[in-house]
């Protein structure tokens, strides 16, 4: 069962569960630490047999791409618990809600920030790396983005020549 659900409604435990998941999955890596990071607006989970099966979550913001303002879906902290991996539980929980980001949230655009490895799966998946300065803000002034990007569309593929996240990164 996918639940789709506003981030400040979810239950503290859950949120604490989904804190301990993100932690272990991405809280060694130096970039992920020395970041401030956004909160979500929206947690998307998919439980199976009443266990969290995977996650993500979704930051509503309006950008700015080549000096164009859009508005997107900033997805992160897509994660898969351990026990769930090799199952699809991701792949079909991203495709199963696009539609959450094109139609009810009326994004233009997916934007995600991952690692080199996350990159072939996230292109199974139609969303395509852009090769551009990313700036973000953070507590201490601006700063470029120095990771993958990528960007999902329902129409033509765009060619950014800078992306300005108009806030903190997700």
């Amino acid at each position: 069962m996918i639940q789709i659900k506003k981030y400040n409604e979810l239950d503290q435990s859950v949120k604490d569960q989904l804190d301990s998941f993100i932690d272990s999955e991405f809280g060694h890596i130096p970039i992920v630490r020395e970041t401030k990071w956004a909160t979500p607006d929206w947690t998307i989970i998919n439980f199976q047999d009443g266990a969290i099966a995977t996650f993500y979550n979704i930051v509503e913001r309006t950008i700015t791409i080549d000096n164009e303002v859009i508005k997107i879906g900033g997805v992160n902290n897509v994660i898969t618990p351990k026990e769930f991996r090799g199952k699809g539980y991701a792949s079909k929980t991203l495709k199963e809600t696009e539609d959450l980001l094109f139609e009810d949230l009326k994004c233009s655009l997916g934007v995600l920030l991952c690692a080199d490895e996350l990159i072939p799966f996230y292109q199974r998946l139609n969303w395509y790396k852009v090769d551009c300065p990313i700036y973000f803000e953070q507590p201490d002034g601006e700063k470029l983005w120095r990771a993958n990007a990528m960007l999902l569309s329902k129409g033509d593929k765009l060619s950014p020549q800078i992306i300005k996240l108009n806030g903190l990164p997700w």
